[in-house]
């Protein structure tokens, strides 16, 4: 068995503990991007450009911000989502996260009177959470057609939890947690959800 193994869980885990977070709602051509191998990287984009690139890392980080771990972008998720939407999603689905990824930026400048990637944090969060609010603060019609918030939180989530920061410092893993106590509070249990094989 090699030293790996012995350290993370496997991808069919991982995803499960993903679909958890996010209700149990992540999309086909997510889930087989995830399992065939699509993990977030530093690498360089292939589909997105530059400052689409930018735009990208800078909504995953208000879903997921630095804190004493590494934030979305820090993990790599923009080129997580590039190689999801240009290697797994069809050529359908890809203009869909296209088009309403413009809109979303298009809407977002004209709210904050700049583009979103030159506001301050303060301003990208109030956006994002916005939006968020709109999309998942009532009755959450699970067969509309997914706007570009959705989209971009399960696939930021799904991203971040493909690394291993998201899997061990994010989540609490051991090979083995020891006897079970069914009423530990959230913070006696350590202040994490559990990561375990």
């Amino acid at each position: 068995m090699n030293k790996s193994s012995n350290t993370l869980i496997d991808r069919k885990e991982a995803l499960k503990r993903v679909s958890y977070l996010l209700g149990g709602a992540i999309s086909a051509p997510t889930v087989l991007g995830f399992l065939n191998g699509c993990t977030a990287s530093t690498a360089s984009a292939k589909g997105f450009s530059p400052e689409q690139m930018n735009f990208l890392g800078k909504v995953s980080d208000v879903i997921i911000p630095k804190t004493d771990t590494p934030g979305a972008s820090e993990a790599g998720v923009p080129k997580f989502i590039d190689d999801m939407i240009f290697i797994f999603w069809n050529e359908e689905g890809r203009a869909d996260f296209i088009a309403k990824m413009v809109a979303f930026e298009k809407k977002a400048a004209s709210e904050l009177g700049k583009p979103f990637t030159e506001a301050s944090a303060e301003e990208q969060q109030n956006f994002v959470q916005k939006e968020h609010d709109t999309v998942f603060g009532g009755n959450v019609d699970w067969d509309a057609p997914r706007p570009f918030i959705w989209m971009m939180k399960e696939l930021t989530i799904t991203g971040f939890f493909s690394t291993e920061a998201g899997m061990t410092q994010v989540l609490q893993y051991k090979l083995v947690p020891g006897y079970w106590d069914g009423c530990l509070t959230f913070e006696e249990a350590g202040g994490k959800v559990w990561a375990n094989p």
